[in-house]
């Protein structure tokens, strides 16, 4: 056993439904012995959408399994997404050894274990970082921001993902706080990174590597699978009629696809 594990999702409005079914895929899927506590940042309380028992593929009951709720409310898109360090480091007291942040639209579809994702401080590499982001074209190139990294850096070039990060608890802490001071001296310009948090997380990374990268062949999840819900950005998108299914099916594992909800 590694040690216990915080999970930190932050799942307001529209995404709540994608931060639930994380939740019930990940532990369908499980077959680590880690504890793991999902630390979720809603306007939603998840606990009436989940089964009272935990389960996985093999049909075995899993213990040292917690859900803990926090109130959240978002009017933007963007204040969810720039919350996340902000929220991480109020988990700075938790009793978790390892703190990972998912975002909340991430899908899992395959049996894992938590071995892949386990650090110091893991970074997780973009999936366009051979492409279309390859020698640092993603990167801020605002100088008065703290996200800058000029365009001539002689450094090694990776663009990381700003929807996976973690590693032990008081690096992430570390971590967070350092971007969380960041964006506030941004805020203060005013000036608002391209890509929000993600930039922070690039430029940080790209003068103080993690201890890890998760790379592209070895990412066990599935990245920002919407499940055709919607524009998700949109804070006034509805989704009673796919809640009301959730509640139907809060003991059957289900997946949300073209917009709708299918149980296995």
């Amino acid at each position: 056993m590694s040690g216990k594990i915080g999970i930190v999702i932050i799942a307001t409005n529209a995404y709540f439904v994608l931060g639930v079914r994380f939740i019930k895929k990940f532990l369908y899927h499980y077959n680590g012995k880690s504890p793991i506590t999902f630390h979720f940042f809603s306007d939603q309380d998840p606990t009436p959408y989940l089964p009272e028992y935990h389960y996985n593929h093999r049909a075995i009951k899993l213990e040292n399994i917690d859900v803990r709720f926090y109130k959240e409310t978002h009017t933007s898109w963007v204040d969810g997404t720039n919350s996340k360090f902000k929220n991480i480091i109020s988990l700075e007291n938790s009793d978790s050894d390892y703190l990972y942040y998912f975002d909340a639209d991430t899908n899992v579809s395959r049996p894992f274990d938590e071995k892949w994702f386990l650090g110091d401080l893991v970074g997780g590499e973009h999936f366009g970082n051979r492409s279309f982001l390859s020698n640092c074209k993603g990167m801020d190139r605002n100088p008065i921001s703290k996200a800058y990294v000029p365009a001539d850096t002689c450094l090694p070039c990776t663009y990381f993902y700003g929807a996976f990060f973690g590693g032990k608890k008081e690096n992430v802490i570390e971590f967070c706080k350092i971007l969380r001071s960041n964006q506030l001296e941004d805020k203060k310009i005013p000036y608002e990174p391209g890509v929000n948090d993600e930039s922070y997380i690039n430029q940080h990374f790209h003068f103080n590597p993690p201890t890890k990268t998760v790379h592209l062949e070895d990412f066990a999840f599935d990245i920002s699978d919407k499940g055709g819900i919607g524009e998700t950005r949109n804070t006034a998108l509805d989704i009673s009629a796919l809640k009301m299914k959730m509640l139907e099916n809060k003991d059957n594992l289900y997946d949300i696809s073209n917009g709708d909800l299918y149980v296995h």
